[in-house]
């Protein structure tokens, strides 16, 4: 998403990352890569982990990157529903500047 010269603050594109406070890295285009990973553990029970990379350009046509921002975490998961897939559990994220606690119900990743 490009965002152009008139947009408000609020609908500029920003990063979105697990331990990365929403809204406070914005520009008029961001990169992102994240990736997330289950292991089974006992039979309804499995641990996550995850991490990713983003940067926002200020300026599409200067293409000035800002640093890079980082998350990383792991989480458990509980499967609630074996007919439908459903899990719940959480997960613990580190961002560059704090940490988060985030509670789960399904999936992170849209599907």
């Amino acid at each position: 998403m490009i965002a152009s010269k008139n947009t408000p603050f609020y609908s500029m594109p920003y990063i979105n990352l697990r331990g990365v406070p929403s809204l406070r890295y914005q520009g008029q285009l961001t990169v992102l890569a994240e990736t997330e990973q289950f292991v089974n553990i006992y039979k309804r029970w499995s641990v996550v982990g995850f991490a990713g990379l983003g940067s926002t350009v200020s300026s599409v046509n200067e293409m000035n990157f800002s640093p890079v921002v980082w998350n990383a975490g792991t989480g458990f998961r509980y499967l609630i529903a074996r007919i439908l897939g459903l899990q719940m559990g959480f997960d613990v994220a580190r961002g560059p500047e704090d940490w988060a606690f985030y509670i789960v119900l399904g999936s992170s990743w849209l599907k």
